[in-house]
């Protein structure tokens, strides 16, 4: 595997295991939920709340599928980067697997509910995170490869495959996450 990608894997790993204790597991993908319903100041009882405890649970349910090898319920670096490697080769498995939660995480992130996900809703997003306010700017003014002036689901679910599968440093996807997640 590409040494750029390697790490991009690798750097994702390290976002979703929120405890740091090298695995991933459920409470970790609660963890950045909750991350996110604060930064939203929505309440996990409410309707936008119980939506992303249920996408938690579903994407929680397709990387256990996809990743966890032992069915041990952690999923270890090893059984991640093994994955991530096969899942984003197979693009029906990419739609599979990520199609649902992008779509969820962008509804839930569309304050207005206007169907467009503008700068300040993807800002939350990245935020919650740990991008900085500069960070979300440039990765949503690259993600934004129409220039309409809002990233659709479409825009967000190519970056993120292309995050994973393309290791240029200049397409829209290699400016997802900060640059302190690239290696050096």
């Amino acid at each position: 595997m590409n040494e750029v990608l390697r790490h991009r894997i690798d750097a994702t790993f390290a976002h979703y295991d929120v405890n740091g204790n090298g695995a991933i597991e459920l409470a970790d993908l609660y963890a950045l939920a909750n991350r996110l319903l604060q930064a939203l100041g929505e309440p996990a009882s409410s309707e936008r709340g119980r939506e992303l405890i249920e996408t938690s649970d579903r994407f929680w349910d397709t990387l256990v599928e996809a990743c966890d090898a032992d069915r041990d319920g952690r999923i270890t670096p090893q059984e991640y980067r093994e994955a991530m490697a096969a899942v984003f080769v197979d693009v029906e498995r990419f739609d599979d697997m990520f199609l649902e939660a992008a779509e969820s995480l962008l509804a839930i992130v569309d304050a207005n509910g206007d169907g467009h996900v503008e700068a300040n809703e993807f800002a939350v997003l990245l935020k919650a995170r740990g991008l900085s306010e500069a960070e979300c700017a440039t990765a949503f003014a690259h993600l934004d490869t129409d220039g309409d002036g809002t990233i659709s689901l479409q825009e967000y679910v190519d970056a993120v495959h292309e995050y994973y599968t393309n290791p240029a440093e200049d397409t829209p996807g290699s400016w997802l996450y900060p640059a302190s997640l690239q290696p050096a």
